[in-house]
């Protein structure tokens, strides 16, 4: 897994829900990338080939119960999206509940994701 994201910033969201992504990451969400509902309550930010990444890793244990019910919370829990042509995107409502996100927000770079609190 690619470690490209480092720091934390504070933003507002745009119209309730739209996020803009700073500039020296939006390199590594082009064209599409992953918004994933994290059970610890924030949102994280996945570059597609690091989500595929964890996919093949919950495929390989899928085997058991346990594993396909930890794979399908993963996935249910994800939406590809992309960015605009000025570097944002919107946050769908229910994510934005998930983690209660509203006016502010900090991303935070944790290494292989972006988080959302």
């Amino acid at each position: 897994m690619k470690n490209n994201f480092l720091g934390e910033s504070k933003h507002s969201l745009e119209n309730g829900n739209r996020l803009i992504v700073p500039s020296g990451f939006r390199k590594f969400l082009a064209p599409e990338f992953v918004l994933f509902k994290a059970p610890d309550g924030c949102l994280s930010i996945y570059e597609k080939e690091n989500f595929d990444e964890l996919l093949t890793q919950l495929n390989a244990i899928s085997n058991t119960k346990e594993g396909r019910l930890k794979a399908r919370k993963v996935t249910t829990s994800a939406r590809t999206l992309s960015l605009d042509k000025q570097g944002r995107f919107t946050i769908p409502a229910d994510y934005l509940e998930h983690a209660g996100l509203e006016d502010v927000v900090y991303l935070s770079g944790v290494g292989n994701r972006l988080e959302i609190w």
